[in-house]
């Protein structure tokens, strides 16, 4: 049983926006969902016209975590209150029922042949990571990953299972008799603090420089990054998207899924890539982008 006490003083140890109206003595041991609920447990809810028929009377120690209270069940509930509810909930949820992978070891079959490895990192299984390659502290790497050449990973980021990291990208040119050659691919990949790359991700290495991943970055599962690609802090990169090579995401910029990016454009600051949009020319920031070929729909103005 978690007491509210606790909850209370985990969010302002971390600076999270929040105020309690309920009973100073609560107590829950789970979470819900809305067409779930259950007695002594977490509830988020976005809009209360999810639990407009429910009768909470029904329920014991629910604790409501909402931007607002709503007057009809208030005398049933306890209610956290903050203008981002959605934060304050899934702090909440990591920290006292995420449990996951929480312990050091390398799984079975795996191939780790750096020494490069920080303090209470996990390890899958079916892995290789090889003898160049640096991990930081708190890397969660999961199963069948491949990671090889120069890899940098800082700390508490998470890879997910079937991603390849430091592998060759695609780059070719054509000699005097028209016969294509392969670019050599000598550089690596630099990955930085509280990254997470979802499951079955690509990122290629460098030709001659590194390709570089900010602090914060969020790459979903079945993404392609390219040679020499830069994505600086807070990116977001959504599902199936391909960003070409050499090309450089500003900071907070957004990708939406099955988007691609051609090589060698900036996607500006702050700039959102609509969904299954194709960018083939510089986006500015704040611009939002969408269609095929992408094309300036307004300005982000959040």
């Amino acid at each position: 049983m978690i007491k509210i006490n606790e909850i209370l003083k985990f969010l302002k140890d971390n600076e999270i926006e929040h105020n309690y109206i309920g009973d100073e003595n609560l107590t829950i041991k789970d979470y819900s969902v809305p067409d779930n609920i259950k007695d002594n447990s977490i509830l988020w809810v976005k809009d209360f016209k999810m639990v407009e028929n429910l009768n909470f009377e029904n329920y014991k120690n629910v604790l409501i975590v909402s931007s607002s209270i709503h007057n009809s069940i208030a005398v049933s509930v306890n209610f956290l209150l903050s203008n981002n509810s959605k934060e304050l909930f899934f702090s909440i949820i990591s920290n006292f029922f995420n449990n996951q992978l929480k312990e050091s070891c390398i799984g079975i079959n795996s191939i780790v042949e750096t020494n490069y490895i920080g303090k209470d990192v996990y390890i899958g299984h079916n892995c290789y990571i090889s003898s160049k390659v640096k991990i930081g502290d708190n890397v969660v790497i999961k199963n069948s990953v491949s990671i090889e050449g120069d890899v940098i990973i800082g700390n508490n980021t998470i890879i997910s299972s079937g991603v390849v990291i430091g592998t060759d990208g695609y780059g070719y040119f054509q000699n005097s008799k028209g016969k294509n050659i392969k670019v050599p691919h000598l550089g690596g990949v630099i990955i930085g603090n509280d990254v997470e790359i979802g499951a079955n991700t690509c990122i290629d290495k460098g030709t001659l420089g590194d390709t570089i991943i900010g602090d914060n970055v969020k790459i979903d599962n079945l993404c392609h990054i390219a040679h020499n690609v830069l994505i600086e802090d807070n990116v977001v990169v959504i599902a199936l998207s391909m960003i070409g090579g050499s090309v450089v995401l500003k900071e907070n910029s957004y990708i939406a899924p099955s988007a691609s990016v051609m090589n060698q454009l900036t996607i500006g600051k702050n700039s959102i890539v609509g969904l299954g949009s194709v960018v083939i020319k510089e986006v500015d920031d704040k611009d939002v982008v969408v269609g095929v070929p992408a094309k300036v729909i307004r300005k982000n103005l959040e």
